[in-house]
């Protein structure tokens, strides 16, 4: 054997094989053997099927613009609806039930005169002046403030 070839026999140990002798082909044939290009393109020809599934509204839309067009109109003039039309349609045709009655607060509660649930008025209320904690100072809050005792 000649010192220019190197050694890739199956004995040769790792320590005698000079990377910087072999060729090309032999540093990539660990890759060339491994299933690295077959998930390549599986995982490719994954993201191809999820990205063309999501884009399905977007191709339809190149191919046919003209009723692209008259989705957008539809869907706009949908938007601009009164609401009011829809809940109108909804109490006449179903009478009100004895249990709806039943959660609704009684006539003259605090929660009627405010016109606010009780949890819309325990979160939008505004505090206090006492209730508000004083500013901390540069260090922060101190072992005092925070010490009951």
């Amino acid at each position: 054997m000649s010192p220019d070839t190197t050694s890739t026999q199956a004995g040769a140990a790792p320590s005698d094989i000079r990377i910087d002798r072999l060729s090309p082909d032999a540093l990539v044939a660990s890759f060339a053997q491994s299933h690295l290009l077959k998930w390549f393109l599986a995982a490719l020809a994954a993201h191809a099927v999820v990205i063309g599934g999501f884009s399905i509204g977007n191709i339809r839309d190149m191919l046919d613009p003209e009723a692209a067009a008259a989705r957008k109109a539809a869907a706009v003039a949908a938007a601009k609806a009164p609401p009011a039309a829809a809940a109108t349609a909804t109490e006449t045709s179903a009478p009100p039930s004895p249990q709806a009655d039943a959660t609704k607060p009684a006539e003259g509660s605090a929660s009627q005169a405010t016109g606010k649930t009780p949890i819309e008025k325990a979160t939008s209320e505004v505090a206090k002046p006492e209730e508000i904690p004083a500013v901390p100072d540069d260090l922060g809050l101190s072992i005092e403030d925070t010490n009951p005792n």
